[in-house]
């Protein structure tokens, strides 16, 4: 069987990492985690048809694409670890700044903040400063493991997470605009969203676990009280 040099590694799971190294080994699977929080969303939006999955993952992927933009105009490479063969003949920029897991964490950290601190009224303040609080550090952690890892500088890191952070925040004031102005409203109109049950309720009237758990009761002391009738 003869070699086909057309086969290259999908970027997006093809981590290095030393295996003599705990802590590279640790650094290997935080840096599989935005591809977790794509999967998070996808399953989001498959099993409860909210739109606000679907709104974040179009921000995640935007966000993606200026990446790629933004490091195709700087043109800063990669630490010398990988050479300059890193990533060369994909649909992905080889270059280094900013870094585009750090950029996509800071992304998902700040809008899901916001969203933690202005959306979900219903949490105490303190459940919503600790879920702030577990989001940052879920992108610390990413963007440790890419600078850990020699995939980027820590300067390329710091930018990446800047850039995404602010990104996210504008992108959170952005959806709210449009909200307020009704395009959401107007949005869930459309066939293709009536067909797939999609609905709005997480921004309208999002609740608590506890408080699905006790819709649940309520509805089975109904059931049972009409059986009993």
């Amino acid at each position: 069987m003869s070699f086909n040099p057309n086969l290259i590694p999908f970027d997006d799971t093809y981590i290095l990492y030393d295996k003599t190294d705990p802590i590279s080994f640790l650094a290997a699977y935080f840096s599989l985690l935005p591809i977790g929080v794509l999967i998070f969303e996808f399953s989001w939006f498959i099993i409860t048809r909210e739109l606000e999955a679907c709104i974040m993952a179009a921000g995640q992927v935007a966000n993606e694409i200026f990446n790629n933009i933004v490091k195709d105009i700087i043109k800063q490479p990669r630490p010398f670890t990988f050479g300059d063969s890193f990533q060369q003949d994909t649909v992905r920029s080889g270059y280094g700044m900013p870094s585009a897991h750090s950029q996509f964490m800071g992304f998902f950290a700040a809008y899901t903040s916001l969203r933690y601190l202005y959306c979900w009224k219903s949490l105490t303040h303190k459940k919503r400063l600790a879920g702030c609080g577990f989001v940052l550090t879920l992108a610390t952690c990413v963007c440790f493991s890419r600078a850990y890892l020699k995939y980027h500088s820590i300067g390329q890191v710091l930018v990446g997470f800047t850039l995404g952070g602010a990104l996210g925040s504008t992108y959170y004031v952005v959806v709210s605009i449009i909200r307020e102005v009704g395009l959401i409203d107007w949005l869930l109109t459309w066939r293709i969203c009536d067909y797939l049950h999609v609905k709005d309720s997480c921004n309208l009237a999002p609740i608590t676990l506890k408080e699905e758990k006790d819709a649940y009761y309520r509805r089975l002391a109904v059931m049972k009280n009409s059986k009993l009738e």
